[in-house]
């Protein structure tokens, strides 16, 4: 039994228990913060992914398997931080639970199952590959749950000896870390200037 996380807000938890056919995939959990006292964003919810990932461990799932995603060209400082946040928070929760964790970037099982970048058409591919559980992505705004799920496939097979890594999978989940780690440490940066920016804004307001 494995779980599958395709993170971020939009993302979504799968459990995929293949010896007796279950599969279920819930929306990635979020709620709504201001963030530093200005604006409100959604973001993951910390707490509700550490329980679901204990209740999955708790099922009897041994393995997670995160999409080792990284920053968009052009994304801003603040929305790269929170994506980065996202990941992490599953990351930890994973580890947590006592899960194995598996990191795999999105060319390497994308290209394992044949699933299109197109989000629509990895819709279609998900319903193709799992047609008893469509019905979980048949709006166009559930395509984190379609993902999700078509990743505890390929963790399914990979855990059962079906998926063999190649050398260049092996290098392209390597260089996926360390961009990871680069955009985190640039992320964190920015936001630590953004954060004196605003303390010495503060500082500068004359008092009511």
């Amino acid at each position: 039994m494995i779980v599958a996380v395709d993170p971020g807000v939009s993302g979504a938890i799968a459990l995929n228990d293949w010896r007796c056919g279950r599969l279920e995939v819930v929306p990635m959990p979020v709620q709504h913060r201001y963030i530093a006292g200005r604006k409100l964003r959604t973001v993951i919810d910390e707490g509700e992914v550490l329980s679901t990932m204990q209740a999955f461990a708790s099922m009897g799932a041994t393995h997670l398997f995160i999409e080792a995603v990284q920053g968009l060209p052009g994304q801003s400082a603040p929305a790269a931080f929170a994506f980065g946040q996202g990941y992490g928070t599953v990351r930890v929760a994973g580890m947590a639970a006592g899960l194995i964790i598996e990191a795999v970037p999105p060319a390497v099982w994308k290209a394992a199952l044949k699933v299109p970048k197109d989000k629509h058409a990895a819709r279609q591919r998900a319903s193709e590959m799992i047609p008893t559980h469509r019905h979980l992505w048949s709006l166009a705004k559930q395509d984190g749950i379609a993902e999700a799920a078509l990743l505890s496939l390929y963790g399914q097979r990979w855990v059962c000896g079906e998926v063999k890594r190649s050398q260049k999978d092996i290098d392209d989940i390597e260089a996926a870390r360390q961009q990871r780690e680069r955009t985190a440490a640039r992320a964190r940066e920015k936001a630590e200037a953004t954060k004196a920016r605003i303390a010495a804004e503060r500082s500068k307001a004359p008092e009511a």
